[in-house]
């Protein structure tokens, strides 16, 4: 897969001037529109009506009146508030990377498997006479994240604090929340569609085969931030399948997670050289 990197999956759809459009940046357009017309929508129906009712997603509605749209719709009924700004943030900014990493296809069918992981369970739930609704992307977009996390644990984030960290406090703060207040649907679907993006990760080889990438890091150079890394970069090998080769074969036995943080830097530093030539050269 990472050897395919020259791919056209891999360049955004098109662009607008100088800014790339992926599929993550049309995804956040979608909700944002969706979000805007909701909130325009229940304005004019009054504070009584809510004509979005439909859309939300019940295993009593889809188990007896067969609405099986709402697998889609609830996750583009959001309200507008500050949250939903950090959640748009975190899908463009991390979404972004996966789509990069992936591929445009691969990063589809991981986006279609958590959008629909939720409500199938949900209505298997339903069977068993246990009603559930739910609506919002919160939790998909927060396994958005955690795919980020997933291939890239040691990347640097807030005040320089390690992806897998930020994840994993992110995650107790969720679950203790859910956890006060009995909310036990919300916790058990953060909790699947975390696990669904890891699945759907292993299904495409981009998981660490061990757990060296999610120890504290040995290297002998103290962290630095992604800034400094890129500002002392060096210049990609003349000959960038020969430099990467060595690595991709270790990654074909171990796994991506067996390479360590200047052999990850080089595999970054020959993406971007890959992509630079095919660009020059249409």
């Amino acid at each position: 897969m990472i050897a395919g990197r020259h791919s056209e999956d891999y360049y955004p759809i098109t662009w607008v001037g100088r800014f790339p459009i992926y599929v993550t940046t049309l995804l956040v357009i979608i909700h944002v529109i969706a979000m805007i017309a909701a909130a325009v929508a229940m304005s004019i129906s009054g504070p009584d009506s809510d004509p979005f009712t439909p859309l939300i997603f019940s295993n009593t509605e889809i188990l007896q009146s067969f609405k099986i749209w709402q697998f889609v719709t609830y996750a583009f009924v959001n309200q507008p508030t500050i949250w939903f700004a950090v959640e748009m943030w975190m899908l463009y900014a991390f979404g972004r990377e996966v789509e990069k990493f992936l591929g445009r296809r691969a990063f589809l069918w991981l986006y279609l498997a958590l959008l629909l992981a939720a409500p199938v369970a949900l209505t298997a739930l339903g069977l068993a006479h246990v009603p559930a609704v739910l609506f919002g992307s919160g939790a998909i977009h927060f396994a958005i994240f955690t795919a980020f996390v997933v291939i890239y644990p040691n990347a640097e984030l807030f005040f320089s604090i390690q992806a897998k960290w930020v994840a994993a406090i992110l995650l107790g703060i969720y679950s203790l929340s859910y956890l006060a207040h009995h909310a036990w649907v919300p916790l058990g679907v953060i909790w699947l569609d975390c696990a669904c993006a890891v699945f759907m990760l292993r299904l495409s080889g981009a998981t660490n085969a061990s757990l060296e990438a999610w120890l504290p890091d040995r290297d002998d150079e103290p962290v630095r931030s992604v800034r400094r890394i890129r500002r002392r970069e060096q210049p990609p090998e003349p000959d960038v399948h020969d430099s990467i080769d060595p690595l991709l074969e270790k990654i074909s036995k171990h796994g991506i997670g067996s390479l360590t943080k200047r052999e990850r830097q080089r595999l970054e530093e020959a993406r971007e050289a890959l992509l630079e030539r095919e660009k020059h050269s249409h």
